[in-house]
């Protein structure tokens, strides 16, 4: 009865590819969902892409992105050996549904490791601006972002074709970093370390102005790369309004700060190519040495007087009699009261012709 029973069973028809393939025994393999299975291309057209896996019938690749699809196309040719992923062990139809995606992500960053390390220039389309830069797709319709410090036109880009490098390529992250300006200038941290080293003397072209500090291109041995300079680094004074001393085009002479690895660029300075004249100032504007300036600010925490070309004095408001008032451009005779090293000024104290009833 039992031998019967066993024989109507296995004569009667699967109900489930499953079924089918756990009744061949190990022809056929029971497949699993986000399982990994290789076969071989049997069809591949815009319509349909059928797979070989070796089971009873074919397998079906589903591509729903019309630009992976494209890519998948181009790529591969009948007859191919790929390994796909399982989205579905069997569909309605019966056939398993498998996905490409995997493979085609493979192929794609391989190409980005080998075009990052032969750093060659490839062609993208900038899409829609987002803060700090823009996303932009390659040909293969991977997108990537490229930074707004990676471009070298400041005006709006989005819809424009450009040619880029690789600066940043993470796989685990799925992260693509352009750059413009790579095309053109230096970026490799070790060479840059080879060809700039701090104390450095060299002349940097302005490429662009903004309220904290100078973008400059620098030139050496061949090679161009992008320099910044640093508001603080432009004077030993203090400096305001950049975009009125310097224009996009100047020419600086500049030395060598530090190479930034995180910004892939040259840290210059302009300040540590001229004497610092404050350095003398302790030895020339000792306490009680008497001075003459020219008032060049005022406001209500004191009176900023010009003793000399870069050398400033303050009269803090403590000091100034009741009733006496400044404008710029007037001549002040006064004493010096001490030296402030963090501010870069030498105090000092109005000398009184007469001394006001309650002045101290």
């Amino acid at each position: 009865m039992s031998d019967s029973s066993n024989s109507n069973k296995s004569n009667s028809p699967a109900r489930s590819m499953a079924e089918l393939m756990a009744r061949s025994g190990n022809n056929l393999q029971v497949l699993t969902k986000g399982q990994a299975i290789t076969g071989t291309i049997k069809k591949l057209t815009p319509e349909e892409i059928l797979m070989d896996i070796g089971g009873k019938g074919d397998a079906l690749v589903i591509e729903f992105d019309r630009q992976n699809l494209e890519n998948l196309l181009s790529i591969l040719k009948v007859g191919d050996k790929v390994t796909a992923t399982v989205i579905s062990p069997e569909s309605e139809e019966g056939f398993p549904v498998l996905s490409l995606r995997r493979m085609l992500d493979d192929v794609i960053f391989k190409k980005f490791e080998d075009l990052s390390k032969s750093d060659k220039p490839f062609e993208v389309t900038l899409g829609e601006a987002t803060r700090g830069g823009y996303f932009a797709e390659t040909s293969e319709g991977v997108r990537g972002f490229l930074p707004s410090s990676q471009l070298l036109d400041t005006t709006d880009m989005t819809g424009k074709k450009i040619e880029v490098k690789i600066i940043e390529l993470d796989r685990s992250k799925k992260r693509v970093v352009f750059s413009q300006k790579a095309v053109s200038m230096l970026m490799n941290i070790d060479e840059l370390k080879k060809l700039f080293k701090t104390g450095d003397r060299v002349t940097a072209v302005v490429v662009n102005v903004t309220p904290y500090g100078l973008f400059v291109s620098v030139a050496k041995d061949g090679n161009t790369a992008e320099g910044f300079i640093h508001i603080s680094e432009i004077a030993y004074e203090r400096v305001e309004n950049l975009a009125s001393k310097f224009n996009v085009g100047d020419k600086l002479d500049v030395e060598v700060v530090e190479v930034d690895a995180s910004n892939k660029r040259v840290n210059l300075s302009v300040k540590r190519t001229q004497k610092d004249k404050f350095a003398e100032v302790e030895e020339k504007y000792k306490p009680e040495t008497k001075v003459k300036g020219r008032v060049i600010e005022t406001k209500t925490r004191g009176v900023t007087v010009e003793l000399e070309e870069g050398v400033n004095g303050f009269i803090p408001a403590d000091k100034i009699p009741s009733g006496t008032t400044y404008e710029a451009g007037q001549m002040v005779n006064a004493e010096v009261v001490e030296i402030d090293r963090r501010r870069r000024l030498v105090v000092v104290s109005p000398v009184l012709k007469a001394v006001p009833i309650g002045y101290r």
